[in-house]
């Protein structure tokens, strides 16, 4: 009876909250969004930020019921205050390519190396302060850079590029201020092969929204395309040899893996999807060979013409939309020791057990069931705690024996994933 009163009294205050995150937005924002461009340099344990530029964009598409970030997701957050009354007005968590790096053999080893980034700011009203957190070694919060911004400053741009690069609504729901709002950016597409491109748009959408939980919540999505166009086909492919002028700069073997297509341009990228409003983005790569890649809140990205290409694009997608870890341990990857075993990784699926009377999606686990739990026939179909996750046969735990985020399957996410997965979508949506 206390726990149904318990659900009842947080339904009626469930508007109450929804109203002050909005009234929240009234007081403090504005139409639009403040970009902040870093420079992020590191070397070793050492980490240096810069501004670049402060840029007015024409579109936030983020939710202004949902002002404050509290899912404890990513490698970085980012916060911000107004400066008169130190109220927190803003947080959002997410990753960067620069955490990527800093536990490669790359990192490891000491070379200096610097990356382009971008904050994304509702546009304020009046001075802020924003802070920059990134976890520590025991995924504590720690502040890295700090500094103001007035909105009347006249340094701030307002400059617009690509303003040739035409725009298709694929999909189109509602106000980006209710929606998850996706957008694709094309690479390697030449002006003569934006049939193929949208062609390609088309085949993806249909498979990312054939898979659970997006099937159900497709009403939730608007989907615009930025036709965005390079000088050649395909993008780069250094163990070949071969480089393309692809304007947003995807490239094969980012870290020194093979498969792995990131790009550090940026500048480009962030200028190219400022055309619409931005939720997620995703780079369609145009492409045969094997690859992709997904960084939390940055973008995803995805070839498109693998045999595997499907599941590339909605795994790539579940890391950059929902902070989804790999649940494969037996694969190459460009990491060392990325999760320690006595921390508890950020990441919603999966665990490193240190309490087995505490896991994150105990909810989802049915009475009886042993926690850890036997990767056996008889525990096939269950939900549980089964070691191996996270590149790491032992010590690390996934909630069922497969998963989009574990093998080469569409055949679903699974429970704590699909969890997630749904949580991402409301707190853009309600």
């Amino acid at each position: 009876m206390r726990r149904l009163l318990l659900l009842c009294l947080a339904i009626q205050l469930l508007p109450v909250a929804i109203s002050a995150q909005q009234d929240l937005f009234d007081r403090y924002f504005d139409k639009g969004c403040l970009r902040v461009d870093l420079h992020h340099t590191g070397i070793g344990d050492a980490e240096v930020y810069a501004i670049d530029a402060l840029i007015r964009e024409p579109y936030w598409a983020g939710n202004p019921r949902n002002l404050i970030d509290d899912m404890n997701l990513g490698e970085h957050i980012v916060r911000v205050f107004d400066l008169a009354t130190n109220t927190l007005v803003f947080s959002m968590g997410y990753c960067s390519v620069y955490a990527e790096l800093a536990t490669t053999d790359e990192a490891i080893g000491g070379g200096a190396k610097t990356f382009h980034e971008s904050l994304l700011i509702p546009w304020p009203k009046a001075p802020v302060q924003i802070r920059v957190e990134k976890r520590d070694d025991r995924n504590i919060f720690r502040t890295v850079f700090d500094f103001t911004v007035d909105p009347d400053d006249y340094h701030i741009t307002t400059e617009s590029r690509y303003s040739y690069f035409k725009v298709k609504k694929v999909m189109e729901n509602g106000d980006p201020g209710s929606k998850v709002d996706i957008a694709i950016l094309a690479d390697g597409y030449r002006s003569d092969e934006i049939h193929k491109l949208e062609n390609d748009v088309e085949k993806f959408m249909k498979i990312l929204f054939s898979v659970e939980p997006f099937r159900s919540r497709k009403s939730d999505f608007n989907v615009r395309l930025v036709r965005s166009i390079s000088g050649q086909s395909g993008v780069d492919n250094p163990r070949e040899s071969k480089y393309r002028d692809n304007l947003l700069g995807l490239s094969f073997n980012s870290f020194d893996l093979d498969r792995y297509m990131l790009s550090m341009e940026n500048r480009t990228i962030r200028d190219v999807a400022a055309k619409v409003p931005c939720d997620q983005t995703i780079i369609l790569a145009n492409e045969q060979k094997y690859g992709g890649g997904g960084i939390f809140r940055l973008y995803s990205t995805c070839v498109s013409d693998n045999e595997f290409d499907g599941y590339i694009f909605v795994h790539e997608f579940g890391h950059a939309f929902a902070g989804l870890a790999d649940e494969y341990y037996s694969s190459e990857v460009a990491y060392n020791e990325m999760y320690p075993l006595d921390v508890e990784p950020w990441e919603p699926n999966i665990t490193t057990l240190l309490d087995t009377a505490r896991v994150k999606w105990g909810h989802l686990i049915a009475a009886g069931t042993p926690v850890p739990t036997p990767d056996d026939s008889l525990h096939a179909g269950a939900t549980g705690a089964f070691e191996g996750a996270g590149y790491s046969a032992k010590g690390l735990y996934r909630s069922s024996h497969d998963c989009i985020m574990k093998s080469k399957t569409l055949d679903g996410f699974c429970p704590a994933c699909r969890e997630a997965i749904e949580r991402m979508i409301d707190f853009h949506t309600r």
